[in-house]
């Protein structure tokens, strides 16, 4: 083993060990003939045996050369590179000596020419800076891709994205694989964005609900009450997919030996068939969600334990009896309160996603979903029988492999979001040994999941023992009052800030404003002569210190969710024209001129955002106050 290539493999382990351990198990290279032309190792040639196609088909580094002028020329700007293909290591090595450059992604087909590479060329400071991330083309999934787009480094430039192909050998031998890589990461690009969140007035209408529920949320148990508190072996998660229906006689049937996680939408039918669900989740901060408490009787709710993402709308609460607790979303403004005992809970999407990171929570190393479609039925049904609500096909639908494997089949936009988070979530509990069992039998496959039939999984793993009861237990009066006014007085806070950030915010825009209608008039007289680029350089360097006002720690935990949704999709634009590589002088002006004019909306929305979310939370604020007052402490 060469000292550079166990310098690489230890680095490797700290952010790939399975690559690592892929590679350390190689002994030598058996399908590549390894020819150096010359002194120079970075003519390094590798002959593919198999089909006798070299990696370069002239001298290496003539072709490495050429191509990075290609790059110095056009992508010396990029900050995100991404490869199909290592080569022989030479050209990735000269693009990450770019200071700009943040990282480069790699996705390699072949292990062997990976080993190669890393025997000959020291990678390992940007392996372990991650400033280089590599990837076997085989091991390369959706959970990898969402995960690498999802770095704020990244999703920032991800409307650049381009797929670059090493070397004429990569096209020759690995086009579909090729394809694949393409369409993965164009997946993920399309889900991260999403995640990051494309509706500010949902996420403030989340916050209005959860600085209201405030009162309700802290009288409650802590939800980390309930960490490790698995009361049987096996977790069922049931949700509403139209193959439920199939499935409710064998729940019934074990229902005292498993513990059955429910969605709120479930709750109306289990309780006809007279299955009693050990937790509920609720998720959705509409207030039609409430029907669905509604349509459950008083009686059946308080045999079960409720769990309510704080973000709800009141009447939903209003309408759930028996025990519950409400736990927060993971979004920024609620880690700001500093009430992590209350717990986090609900980074998917749907009810289901929620109630999987439950059982995750809960300890469970079996997970059993049902009626988990998330497609429509043959019958074009769109949930199981007796839910409230049913869809309709829509324009937008898409087509995914269908459960099994066998063809394809229709499903929404939303619900391919929800199969999405599964996967992801499903990639990084394997790893811990908990194993998922897909036992909806029809519907969207769930890639991860085991398939397998209902009544073959449940005479696999289930016992008749009976489970144990959950109990949780509320906070003291004083425990409960203390919390109230910690988060009190942190809603105070978060106005302070943004006062203080809008004004700043507010004084670059107005500059910017003015200067953007002295373009338009000079470009309409046709006067461009008289354009001041002294002052549009010093106006860029003021809308680059909001941009740091608004990256520091306490902002960004106080308004980062409001703004993160507009920034993203606005910073992804600006983008193209930060990456832009002028050469002439008149260009250099037209990239700053451009920029200057399209950061005249990207102030004002900012400075709008942080308005909103200031009346959202004065708005909500008097619910606080007056459970306060009652107490004497306002």
């Amino acid at each position: 083993m060469s000292k550079i290539f166990e310098k690489n493999i230890q680095a490797l382990t700290k952010t790939n060990p399975i690559l690592a351990a892929k590679l350390f198990s190689i002994k030598t290279n058996k399908d590549f003939e390894i020819v150096i032309q010359g002194d120079d190792k970075a003519n390094l040639n590798l002959i593919d045996k198999q089909n006798f196609l070299p990696l370069y088909e002239t001298q290496p580094l003539e072709e490495i050369n050429k191509e990075y002028e290609k790059f110095k020329n056009k992508y010396i700007k990029y900050p995100i590179l991404f490869f199909f293909g290592i080569g022989n290591g030479i050209l990735i090595k000269m693009l990450l000596d770019n200071p700009i450059r943040k990282k480069i992604i790699v996705i390699e087909p072949n292990l062997e020419i990976l080993f190669i590479v890393l025997n000959f060329i020291d990678f390992s400071e940007e392996i372990i800076n991650k400033k280089l991330l590599l990837f076997l083309e085989e091991d390369f999934k959706y959970p990898e891709a969402i995960d690498i787009v999802s770095d704020l480094d990244v999703i920032l430039f991800v409307k650049t994205y381009e797929l670059h192909i090493n070397t004429p050998y990569y096209e020759k031998k690995y086009k579909n694989e090729i394809l694949r890589v393409n369409e993965t990461f164009l997946r993920a690009i399309k889900q991260a964005i999403i995640n990051y969140g494309n509706d500010t007035i949902d996420t403030l209408i989340g916050l209005e609900h959860s600085i209201k529920n405030f009162p309700e949320m802290l009288k409650r148990p802590y939800f980390k009450s309930l960490v490790g508190k698995k009361n049987s072996d096996v977790a069922i998660i049931v949700s509403t997919g139209p193959s439920l229906t199939k499935q409710l006689p064998l729940l019934k049937q074990i229902q005292d030996y498993v513990t059955i996680i429910s969605v709120d939408a479930s709750m109306p039918i289990l309780e006809k068939w007279d299955i009693v669900p050990d937790f509920v989740t609720s998720l959705e901060r509409v207030k039609e969600t409430a029907t669905l408490f509604k349509n459950t009787s008083k009686k059946f709710q308080e045999k079960f334990i409720t769990i309510h993402a704080s973000l709800q709308h009141e009447e939903v609460l209003k309408n759930s009896y028996g025990k519950k607790l409400l736990v927060m979303r993971s979004f920024a403004y609620n880690r700001y309160f500093d009430l992590d005992e209350y717990g986090y809970l609900g980074v998917g999407m749907s009810a289901a996603n929620m109630a999987y990171e439950l059982a995750y929570i809960l300890g469970f190393k079996n997970i059993i979903l049902i009626g988990q479609d998330l497609a429509y039925s043959k019958e074009g049904k769109s949930h199981a029988d007796g839910h409230p609500y049913m869809e309709n096909y829509k324009e937008t639908d898409l087509y995914v492999p269908a459960y099994g494997g066998n063809g394809i089949v229709r499903t929404s936009k939303v619900w391919n979001m929800f199969k999405n988070f599964f996967e992801k979530d499903i990639a990084y509990t394997s790893k811990q040994g908990i194993k998922t069992y897909n036992a909806t039998e029809g519907g969207a496959r769930i890639e991860g999941a085991i398939e397998i039939p209902f009544k073959e999984i449940t005479q696999k793993l289930i016992k008749p023992i009976k489970k144990n009861k959950i109990h949780i237990k509320s906070p003291t009066h004083k425990t409960y009052i203390k919390n109230l006014q910690k988060a009190y007085n942190k809603v105070l806070k978060m106005i302070e800030i943004g006062d203080k950030t809008q004004k700043e915010v507010e004084k670059v825009f107005l500059k910017v404003a003015k200067e953007f209608d002295n373009l338009v008039e000079l470009n309409q007289k046709n006067e461009l002569d008289k354009i001041n680029f002294q002052y549009l350089q010093e106006l860029s360097k003021e809308i680059d210190k909001i941009k740091t006002l608004i990256e520091k720690e306490e902002f960004l935990a106080t308004y980062g969710e409001t703004i993160t949704s507009y920034i993203i999709n606005k910073e992804t634009d600006l983008a193209k024209i930060q990456v832009q590589n002028p050469k002439t002088d008149i260009e250099k002006k037209a990239k700053l001129i451009d920029w200057i004019m399209n950061h005249k909306e990207w102030l004002f929305m900012l400075a709008g955002s942080i308005n909103a979310q200031k009346i959202v939370i004065q708005r909500a604020l008097p619910t606080i106050e007056k459970e306060l007052k009652e107490n004497n402490l306002l």
